[in-house]
């Protein structure tokens, strides 16, 4: 049987507990979302970071620390 999109993403939050991380929260707003869709693009931009598809935005707007 196939893993549902929200399996999947319980197991990758599962496995980033296991090296650290504490707590994740989504806000969805806008739009009647169903849960099994929300787990689907948060888990497609959890594999386009691991194919490091990603870059870092800097919109020189912040303070420095």
């Amino acid at each position: 049987m196939e893993r549902t999109e929200c399996q999947k993403l319980a197991e990758r939050f599962e496995r980033m507990a296991g090296e650290g991380l504490l707590d994740v929260k989504f806000y969805v707003a806008g739009r009647e979302a169903v849960t099994e869709q929300v787990c689907r693009e948060v888990n497609r931009l959890y594999d386009a970071l691991d194919r490091d598809e990603a870059a870092n935005l800097d919109f020189k707007d912040a303070h420095p620390r």
